[in-house]
C-alpha cells in the first residue's frame, strides 16, 4: 500500500514539475554531509545508492520512489552498487569494492558509467567482437552450473582410459547390454517378436485367406535360453520368492566368456550420462553441450542490443571510428544494456551523454599527445 502510493505520488509530482512554465531543473541529489562513498559488504551496497538512483536512473517515478525507500523489491543488485551495467571487478577508476560474485561498487553512477562506455571500447577495438551477439557472449558469458560450455576456456574433459574401454564407450559391455535389453533384463528382440520362429498370420482381407493356403512356417533363429546366475538373495529370502525368473548374465547374452569386475561395471555406468548427452561416443574429449537456457538468454540480451541501432545481431554496430572516437550508436547500444542488467530501472540519457563526453575528450587528449 505504501509503496503504491508513493509510486502514484512520485509519478503526479514528475507531471506537474515537467507542466510549469520555466521550472527548473532539479539539482541531482547530494550524499548526506560530507561522508565519502562507501561500500557495506554485508548489506552489498554503497552508502549514497539512494541518491544516485534518484538522481539518474529512469523511469523517475520509480528511481525517486527507490531514492525514498529503505530496501524496494524491484531494485536490482547492481543499482545498489551504482553499476549501472554490472560490470565485473578489474581495479576500475573510482571502484570502492565488489560482491561475492566480482560486481563492482563504484562510489558514483558516473563512474560505473565511463567504465561501461571504456570496456565497450576495448572489446570492439582490441578484441573486435563489433556485433551484439559477440559482445554479449563476452559481457555476460553462458554459466550452466559449472559445467564447460562452448565458446569459454575450459578445462578439456578427459579421455576415456583404453585399458576401460579398448574399442571406445560406445561398444563397452554395459552399452551393449542396456541397448539389447529391457528394463530387467528381458532380451527387447524376443520381447518385441514373440512369434518370429512361427507361422504367418493371414488376415482375412489377404489374398491367403481367399485362396484358402495357410503360409508355411518360417526358419528363424531361435534365442538361446539364459543362463542361471546365482541369487544374491539366497538363503535370505523365503524359498518363494526365489522361483521368480532371473535375469540373465550379461556376459553371457553378449558373448563374452567372462564377467568383468565390479570396479569396470562402475565405471562404464558412470561414463553412460555422457551418451545421453547427445556426446559422440568416440571422441569425450569435447566440451558438454551449450546450455539451453544460457542461449535463449544471450540470444534475448543481443536482440535487445540490435534492434536499439536498427541492425541484426550479427551486424557489426559501429560503435567506434577507427580512431577510436565515439560514434551516435554507442549512446543508444549503452541504454540498451543498462536496461536488460537492471530489469526495472535503467541508465538516463544524461548519464550516458555524460560518459560518452568523457571518453570522446579522452580520446582526443590522447590523439594529440
Amino acid at each position: 500500500m505504501l509503496l503504491s502510493l508513493l509510486l502514484a505520488t512520485a509519478s503526479l509530482w514528475g507531471s506537474l514539475h515537467a507542466a510549469l512554465p520555466g521550472a527548473p531543473v532539479l539539482p541531482p541529489a547530494s550524499p548526506a554531509g560530507t561522508e565519502a562513498p562507501r561500500y557495506d559488504p554485508a548489506a552489498r551496497a554503497v552508502s549514497n545508492w539512494h541518491e544516485q538512483t534518484g538522481a539518474a536512473l529512469r523511469p523517475r517515478a520509480l528511481a525517486l520512489t527507490a531514492s525514498l525507500a529503505k530496501d524496494p523489491p524491484y531494485v536490482a543488485r547492481c543499482v545498489r552498487l551504482n553499476n549501472g551495467w554490472c560490470i565485473k571487478s578489474a581495479r576500475w577508476p573510482g571502484e570502492i569494492g565488489a560482491d561475492g560474485e566480482g560486481h563492482t561498487a563504484f562510489a558514483t553512477l558516473d563512474d560505473g558509467a565511463d567504465a561501461a562506455a571504456r570496456l565497450l571500447r576495448r572489446y570492439y577495438r582490441d578484441y573486435s567482437r563489433r556485433s551484439a551477439l559477440a559482445i554479449v557472449r563476452r559481457w555476460a558469458p553462458a554459466e550452466c552450473r559449472g559445467a564447460p560450455v562452448a565458446g569459454r576456456a575450459s578445462v578439456a574433459t578427459p579421455a576415456v582410459s583404453s585399458t576401460l574401454a579398448p574399442k571406445g564407450l560406445g561398444r563397452t559391455l554395459r552399452a551393449r547390454f542396456l541397448a539389447r535389453h529391457r528394463p530387467g533384463g528381458a532380451p527387447r528382440v524376443a520381447a518385441a517378436r514373440p512369434a518370429r520362429g512361427g507361422a504367418l498370420r493371414v488376415q482375412p482381407w489377404s489374398p491367403l485367406a481367399r485362396m484358402g493356403v495357410r503360409p508355411a512356417a518360417r526358419n528363424a533363429a531361435r534365442i538361446p535360453a539364459p543362463r542361471p546366475v546365482g541369487d544374491i538373495a539366497e538363503g535370505i529370502l523365503p524359498s518363494a520368492s526365489r522361483t521368480a525368473p532371473r535375469v540373465a548374465d550379461p556376459a553371457a547374452l553378449l558373448g563374452n566368456g567372462h564377467v568383468p569386475s565390479p570396479d569396470r561395471m562402475v565405471a562404464e555406468s558412470a561414463l553412460l550420462p555422457a551418451i545421453a548427452a547427445g556426446l559422440p561416443v568416440l571422441d569425450l574429449r569435447l566440451p558438454a553441450p551449450l546450455c539451453a537456457g544460457d542461449t535463449v538468454r544471450i540470444n534475448n540480451y543481443a536482440a535487445r542490443i540490435a534492434v536499439s541501432v536498427g541492425v541484426k545481431p550479427d551486424d557489426d554496430l559501429h560503435l567506434f571510428a577507427p580512431d577510436g572516437s565515439p560514434l551516435p550508436n554507442l549512446a543508444p547500444v549503452m541504454l540498451a544494456m543498462s536496461a536488460v542488467e537492471l530489469g526495472t530501472l535503467r541508465a538516463g540519457p544524461d548519464l550516458v551523454a555524460g560518459a560518452i563526453g568523457r571518453l570522446a575528450q579522452e580520446q582526443s587528449a590522447s590523439a594529440q599527445q
